[in-house]
């Protein structure tokens, strides 16, 4: 479940959730006047199942099998 904060409380205490990003594997939702604007992941989480199609080269090698 992710964490939702402030963009105001973003700024505020950045280095805070920073941390708690890299080293918890924490997710956090910035959000402006109740929506969300962004999310701050860690570079070791998973993708949540979502293909890059910019790179050819990161696509699993089976990708074309189903069709």
């Amino acid at each position: 479940m992710s964490k939702v904060v402030s963009a105001m409380d973003m700024r505020q205490n950045f280095g805070t959730l920073l941390n708690q990003v890299a080293i918890k594997d924490e997710e956090i939702v910035i959000e402006r006047a109740g929506k969300p604007l962004a999310r701050l992941v860690s570079m070791n989480s998973a993708t949540s199942g979502k293909l890059d199609f910019r790179d050819i080269g990161k696509l699993p090698n089976d990708i074309w099998n189903d069709f």
